[in-house]
C-alpha cells in the first residue's frame, strides 16, 4: 500500500506507520543491496570507514612530507625535498610494473587488493611516525649538515615509495567492489566526502598546532604529534576493510597469468588510459602554489607570522571544502555530462582562479584581512573540483575498455601510467621549479620556526608566489585542453560492460544466481540480478511456491 493510500479506516498512513516502514527498508538494505546493485549497507559503511583511515595515514604524508616542507622540517637546502621525492617516484616507477604484474597474478579467497592494502597498512603507518618525527640530535645541527641529507633521504624515500603504493591500490578499489559503474559513482562520491574530510581538519589542526609551538620555538613538535595521532587513528580505521568484498567481471584471459613485458605491451593499446596519462602530466604542477600555501598563509594572511598560520589554518575549511560541492553532484554530473566534460570544466576554474591572482599580484594585495579574503576566494575557486573522487572511477572505466581490448584488466599497470608515471613528471617539475626558487633565493627553512621575516625575505616569497600561480594557471589550462581528445564516453563504456557480460556469460555456459562469496567474480545479467561467473554448473530453482524463489542459499549448494 503506497504512503497516499487509505487505510482500513479510510486514513492515510501515520507518521508511526510510514516511520515504521522506512526501518524495515533500512534493516533490509543492511543486509541486502537493492536490485541491481552489489553493496548493502553494511559494506558500505565499511567501505566508508576503511577510505577514512586510508586518508588518514595518507594525509600525514601528502599533507607533511612534501617537496616544500621536508626542506622545513629538516632544515635542508630547497633541492632537497623536491630531489627526495623525485628520487622516491622514480623508484616507484621502477617497482611499479613488478607490482603491478602482482596484482594481476594475485587470485585469493579475499581478492586482489584487500591483501596488499592490508599488509601494507601497519608499514606505512610506522614510516609515516619515523619521517615525521625528526630525531632531536639530527634536528638540532646547522642547516643543511649532511646527517640531516641523509636522514631525510633514509626516512623520506621509502615512506613516499609505500605512500603511493598503498594509496594508489585502494584508489583502484571502487573498480572491483561493484562492476555496475553508477554504484561505483554513487558510492564513491560520498566516500570522497569522508576522503577529503581527514586533510582538511589536519590542515586546521596542523597550522594552529604549528602556531602555537612557533610561539615556543618548537614548531616541529606539531609534525610529531599530528604523525603519530594520524598514523595510528588511520591504521584502525583500514582494519574495516576486511568486510568489503571483492567483484569483477571474469573472462578466461583475465584469469590467466600475465608476465611484466607482456602487460607493458598489452597497456599500450589503451588509448583512453594513454590520452589520460598525457592529460595528468600537462596538469602535474597546476597545484605548484598549493604546496607553498602554508608559508604563503603565514606571510601574508596577517602582519606576524603566528597569527598568520593561525588565520590560515582557520580558513583551511573553506578551501579545503572547494571540492564538496563537486562530490555532492558527482553522481548526478556523471548521470548528465561525460567525465572529460567534467574535468575540462574543473580545470577552467583551475587556470581562471590563480591567473586572476597572478594578475592582481600577490606583493599588490595588503597583508592582513584583504590577503586573508582574495587569496581564499580565488584559491577557493581553483581548487573547486574532486580530481580524486573522479580519477578512480575513470581508471575502472579504463580497465574495463582494457579488459575488452586484451581479454586482461591490468589494473597494475594502469597504476603505473595513471600515477607512477605522472608522478615522476610531477617530481621532475618540482626539481625544476626548486631550482628556480633557489635562484631567487627562496628557501623554505628561511621562514620555518621564526615569528618575523625582513623585508628582503617577504619580497623574495612574493615574487616566487606570482612566478607559482602562473605556473599552476598554465598547467591547469594545458590539461583541459589535453582532455578534449579523451575518447571514452559514457555510451561507449556502457557498451563495453555489455559486451564483457556477453563474452563472460558465453565463456561460463549458465550463471549461478545468488550472493557472491568474497573474492569471487561476478557479473549482472540484463535484468539487474546479482550472478556468479566462475562456476560453470547451474543451480536449479527449488519448487517453493508461486514465487520461484530458491529454496536454500545458494551458497550452501553442495555440487
Amino acid at each position: 500500500m503506497s504512503e497516499n493510500q487509505p487505510t482500513n479506516n479510510g486514513s492515510k498512513k501515520s507518521f508511526k506507520e510510514t516511520a515504521a516502514s522506512l526501518w524495515e527498508k533500512l534493516k533490509n538494505f543492511w543486509t541486502t543491496p537493492p536490485k541491481g546493485r552489489h553493496l548493502n549497507l553494511k559494506e558500505i559503511l565499511c567501505f566508508g570507514g576503511s577510505a577514512f583511515g586510508v586518508s588518514t595515514m595518507v594525509t600525514v604524508v601528502s599533507g607533511m612530507i612534501t617537496a616544500t616542507q621536508i626542506s622545513e622540517l629538516f632544515g635542508i637546502d630547497v633541492l632537497h625535498g623536491p630531489l627526495i621525492c623525485l628520487v622516491a617516484s622514480i623508484l616507484g616507477l621502477l617497482i611499479q610494473p613488478i607490482f603491478g604484474k602482482l596484482l594481476q597474478n594475485t587470485q585469493t579467497r579475499w581478492g586482489k587488493y584487500k591483501p596488499f592494502i592490508l599488509l601494507m597498512a601497519p608499514l606505512f603507518a610506522a614510516l609515516a611516525i619515523a619521517s615525521t618525527w625528526s630525531p632531536d640530535l639530527i634536528r638540532e645541527q646547522e642547516f643543511d649538515a649532511l646527517p640531516k641529507i641523509i636522514y631525510a633521504y633514509c626516512i623520506c624515500t621509502p615512506t613516499l615509495i609505500i605512500w603511493n603504493l598503498f594509496q594508489n591500490t585502494f584508489y583502484m578499489m571502487p573498480g572491483v567492489i561493484t562492476p555496475n559503474q553508477q554504484e561505483r559513482t554513487d558510492i564513491w562520491s560520498p566516500i570522497g566526502l569522508i576522503i577529503g574530510f581527514s586533510p582538511t581538519i589536519m590542515n586546521v589542526l596542523g597550522n594552529a598546532l604549528r602556531g602555537y609551538f612557533n610561539n615556543q620555538g618548537v614548531e616541529y613538535m606539531a609534525y610529531r604529534y599530528i604523525g603519530v595521532i594520524y598514523s595510528l587513528v588511520g591504521f584502525a580505521f583500514v582494519l574495516l576493510l576486511f568486510k568489503v568484498k571483492e567483484r569483477i567481471i571474469v573472462t578466461n584471459e583475465n584469469k590467466e597469468k600475465v608476465g611484466l613485458f607482456d602487460g607493458l605491451r598489452q597497456i599500450m593499446k589503451n588509448k583512453p588510459l594513454l590520452i589520460f596519462t598525457l592529460a595528468l602530466i600537462l596538469g602535474s604542477v597546476r597545484t605548484t602554489i598549493e604546496v607553498d600555501s602554508a608559508i604563503l598563509g603565514k606571510l601574508r594572511y596577517a602582519t606576524d607570522i603566528p597569527t598568520g598560520q593561525a588565520i590560515f589554518g582557520s580558513l583551511t575549511l573553506i578551501t579545503g571544502f572547494a571540492v564538496t560541492p563537486n562530490m555532492i553532484l558527482l553522481p548526478f554530473m556523471t548521470r548528465k555530462f561525460n567525465n572529460k566534460t567534467i574535468l575540462i570544466f574543473w580545470m577552467t576554474c583551475n587556470a581562471l582562479g590563480y591567473a586572476i591572482l597572478g594578475i592582481i599580484g600577490v606583493e599588490n594585495i595588503a597583508q592582513g584581512a584583504l590577503s586573508a579574503v582574495l587569496l581564499t576566494v580565488f584559491r577557493f575557486i581553483a581548487l573547486f573540483n574532486a580530481i580524486a573522487s573522479l580519477q578512480p572511477l575513470m581508471l575502472s572505466e579504463i580497465s574495463d575498455y582494457q579488459q575488452l581490448k586484451t581479454g586482461k584488466r591490468l589494473e597494475g599497470f594502469i597504476q603505473m601510467f595513471a600515477y607512477a608515471l605522472v608522478l615522476v613528471f610531477t617530481n621532475i617539475g618540482y626539481v625544476v621549479i626548486a631550482l628556480v626558487k633557489k635562484n631567487m633565493g627562496y628557501q623554505p627553512s628561511n621562514y620555518f620556526n621564526v615569528t618575523t621575516v625582513s623585508d628582503e625575505l617577504m619580497k623574495i616569497a612574493t615574487d616566487y608566489f606570482d612566478l607559482a600561480l602562473w605556473i599552476s594557471a598554465i598547467s591547469a589550462a594545458l590539461m583541459a585542453i589535453a582532455m578534449i581528445f579523451y575518447p571514452l564516453s559514457k555510451k561507449e563504456h556502457a557498451k563495453i560492460v555489455e559486451q564483457l557480460k556477453a563474452l563472460s556469460a558465453e565463456q561460463h555456459n549458465a550463471p549461478i544466481e545468488g550472493e557472491v562469496a568474497e573474492g569471487e567474480p561476478v557479473a549482472e545479467t540484463a535484468d539487474g540480478t546479482r550472478v556468479n561467473l566462475d562456476e560453470e554448473v547451474a543451480v536449479d530453482k527449488k519448487d517453493d511456491g508461486d514465487d520461484g524463489s530458491l529454496g536454500e542459499n545458494p551458497n550452501d549448494t553442495k555440487f
